[in-house]
């Protein structure tokens, strides 16, 4: 964000979050399919209090990695919360992949099966009061078609999705999230994920999200965490596909109480390993991430950033001078 000084960002739990300012996010780098610049008034995005902010997550823990910090201060703001897990059905033991066994294999060492995860997830969620909901289809890696794999590699799960998977799957998951809003009088606020990294399950997520905003629900977007840490220049990436063309984005940047998000994502114990290697990365990557968020509002991370961009010199700032604040973003087409 250059050297300008912005306002001081909201405390988590002091207001309630649908109350989040505005911040722009672009560059002069940015040319040709820039993303405009826009910063919405602070009550633009007031809301009924009985409102409930929906998370699709697709997978037991994505919720929580991308958008624990905003979903702990929602629920300080006595707001309330739920994570809709769209991939949870178990599925069929005598029907898995060469790709699905490598996976069951992998999380069978650390403990975690569906089964387990589904505990870890119910925990983790609980712990903040947030209610949760299972979506009615299985994991990319256990969809098939008559025992054919819809995904047999890496390279097809992280690929276009098989079209006859994608309808069936968004008419369970549509019909899901129309009940859900059905019962909450139909103060839904839904927050779903870019798609960054492009798996097929956060690419059918979104698809959900734009056709449940073509049906009148309000949809914002998160960050798909940790893709958007691993995958540069994936945020723009994932929003191209869209296909909207030329179009602008609000971007609101919110900030959060890091070490509850990462006591919260610490539940998921079987995947930690997988997703950071040890407790230790788990702290720094995610501490490092959302302070790299906060240089929207902070002058100081921003100061950071000029002097302490990577390698030595930002373990010597941290070190010596810690994290100045920590945030995360959400995005609404405008």
């Amino acid at each position: 964000m250059g050297s300008e000084i912005s306002p001081e960002p909201l405390k988590a739990g002091a207001l309630p979050l649908s109350h989040g300012v505005s911040w722009p996010l672009s560059s002069p780098a940015s040319a040709g399919k820039r993303l405009e610049d826009r910063s919405a008034p602070a009550d633009q995005e007031s809301a009924p209090e009985d409102r409930l902010h929906l998370y699709l997550s697709p997978h037991f823990d994505d919720a929580i990695l991308s958008c624990g910090g905003l979903i702990y201060a929602q629920c300080q703001a006595v707001e309330r919360a739920g994570v809709l897990t769209l991939c949870a059905a178990l599925p069929d033991p005598d029907a898995l992949s060469p790709l699905a066994r490598r996976y069951e294999t992998e999380w069978s060492n650390a403990s975690g099966g569906v089964a387990s995860r589904r505990e870890e997830n119910a925990a983790a969620l609980s712990a903040w009061g947030v209610s949760s909901w299972e979506g009615g289809a299985a994991d990319a890696i256990y969809r098939n078609r008559l025992g054919a794999p819809y995904y047999a590699t890496r390279q097809e799960l992280f690929g276009e999705p098989d079209p006859e998977d994608a309808a069936a799957v968004l008419t369970v998951w549509e019909r899901q999230v129309k009940q859900i809003a059905r019962e909450h009088g139909h103060a839904v606020l839904l927050y779903a994920p870019l798609g960054v990294g492009g798996h097929v399950d956060h690419e059918l997520a979104r698809r959900l999200a734009q056709l449940m905003a073509e049906a009148g629900c309000e949809v914002r977007f998160y960050e798909d965490y940790p893709y958007a840490e691993l995958t540069p220049g994936g945020v723009r990436e994932a929003m191209a596909r869209f296909g909207l063309g030329p179009h602008a984005w609000t971007c609101h940047t919110v900030a959060i109480d890091v070490r509850a998000k990462i006591e919260a994502i610490e539940q998921y114990r079987s995947q930690l390993g997988r997703v950071f290697g040890c407790e230790k990365d788990l702290i720094r990557r995610v501490s490092e991430f959302t302070a790299g968020t906060a240089c929207a509002f902070s002058a100081r991370e921003r100061m950071r950033r000029r002097l302490a961009p990577s390698g030595l010199r930002l373990r010597l700032w941290r070190r010596s001078l810690g994290y100045h604040a920590h945030a995360e973003r959400i995005w609404r087409l405008t």
